[in-house]
């Protein structure tokens, strides 16, 4: 019986340890789940998308003070987001993004990430057109299709660093770029705040680990 408990018992410290960053005590990221409100100035929307780690570098830093640790996460990140415009348009797009995170051993983090990819947006009025011959049609689902580019900076805390919970919170700031818009690139500022979920067994990352000392 004894033997059995102490097996259990490894089995266990096997699988928590499995769960770190050699070397360092940091949780090594896991796929989450993102939902965030995305807001473009005064106009409402949301964003919701999937972060992929597929690299971390855990860094033990000497201080006066002591070892400060961190780690640099790299994230593939696939996205849909949606803003009303009200009497201009609504606002549909996929997005990839490329982020790189700075996580703290304290559980507080910053991140940016550059992006690209696709939008739709559909006219927040009646539109119609006029033929040669004169005719006024009314035209259903009128919109345009751009390229989209975007950056955001931001932070926000990772809660499964010191309690072990599968969540985090953040929030940046992000700017649009919508191209080619007469001819220009639109941009439009926006607002994101959200939640991140890792659930058990969801799209195992298995991300590649480095440790480094300075």
């Amino acid at each position: 019986m004894k033997k059995i408990s102490l097996l259990l018992l490894l089995a266990i410290q096997g699988i928590f340890l499995q769960a770190q960053a050699p070397g360092t005590g940091l949780q090594i990221p896991k796929t989450a789940i993102k939902a965030a409100y995305l807001g473009s100035v005064a106009y409402p929307g949301f964003k919701i998308g999937v972060e992929l780690p597929y690299k971390v570098i855990q860094i033990e830093k000497a201080k006066r003070k002591g070892v400060k640790t961190f780690s640099s996460e790299y994230y593939l990140s696939a996205n849909l987001g949606y803003y009303h415009h009200t009497t201009f348009h609504d606002n549909f797009f996929l997005l990839i993004e490329w982020q790189k995170r700075r996580q703290k051993a304290s559980g507080w983090f910053w991140e940016m990430a550059p992006g690209a990819g696709y939008s739709r947006t559909f006219l927040g009025r009646e539109t119609y057109t006029v033929s040669d011959e004169g005719i006024v049609d009314k035209k259903t689902l009128a919109g345009y299709n751009y390229a989209l580019i975007s950056f955001s900076y931001g932070g926000g805390y990772n809660f499964s660093i010191k309690k072990k919970n599968p969540l985090k919170t953040y929030g940046k700031i992000s700017l649009l770029g919508l191209f080619p818009y007469n001819s220009f690139i639109y941009l439009r500022p926006t607002v994101e705040v959200g939640i991140a979920y890792s659930p058990t067994r969801f799209w195992n990352a298995n991300p590649n680990v480095k440790n480094k000392k300075k």
